[in-house]
């Protein structure tokens, strides 16, 4: 027996089999999206009771957590909320504090400069604030017997490492003897 499919002939002339293969690869295509967006469909339908389900899960766990966090924000436990913040801001500010300028610091530094015809009456100290870069403030106060003895003590002050800034108002100079003054020092004032 010898094979039949070699013995057959196509009597067609080649246009009309190109048509025909054209014309079958036409119909694979269309059968194969056809058959693609059923599929699709088929399982976007599977997939709405997932998804419904997800959704329904969702607002059910968000509402928990609504009642939840309704539930716990008692009046008591806003008051333990309050006692702890502040706690931690007095835990900040102690910690400040212990790099921060002391008051006792810097007037012994300040009594610690020599002070010949000064007569010292009255300190003020102003701690540095929190924010950065802010700087300590310390005011001394007292009489001068002479000009150049306010001169030499404001400049004195002025030349200390920890001292930024030392303003005598030009007004202290108006008297010649007995002079009273108010020097305002600025800087870290940590000897």
């Amino acid at each position: 027996m010898t094979d039949r499919t070699s013995q057959l002939t196509n009597l067609l002339p080649r246009r009309a089999i190109r048509a025909l293969r054209r014309e079958y690869f036409l119909r694979l295509v269309t059968v194969a999206l056809a058959l693609g967006v059923v599929a699709v469909v088929i399982h976007g339908v599977l997939l709405v009771p997932s998804y419904l389900y997800a959704r329904t899960e969702a607002a059910r766990e968000q509402a928990d957590l609504d009642r939840i966090n309704a539930s716990s924000s008692s009046a008591e436990e806003k008051a333990i909320a309050a006692q702890v913040s502040s706690v931690k801001a007095d835990i900040a500010y102690l910690g400040r504090l212990g790099t921060a300028a002391t008051a006792s610091g810097a007037v012994k530094a300040v009594l610690a400069v020599p002070h010949p015809g000064i007569t010292l009456s009255g300190f003020t100290f102003t701690a540095p604030t929190s924010q950065k870069g802010s700087q300590a403030s310390m005011t001394v106060s007292g009489t001068a017997s002479t000009r150049d003895a306010l001169r030499q003590y404001a400049g004195a002050l002025g030349q200390l490492p920890y001292v930024s800034n030392a303003d005598l108002p030009i007004s202290a100079y108006a008297k010649d003897s007995a002079i009273p003054f108010t020097i305002t020092l600025t800087g870290t004032l940590k000897p």
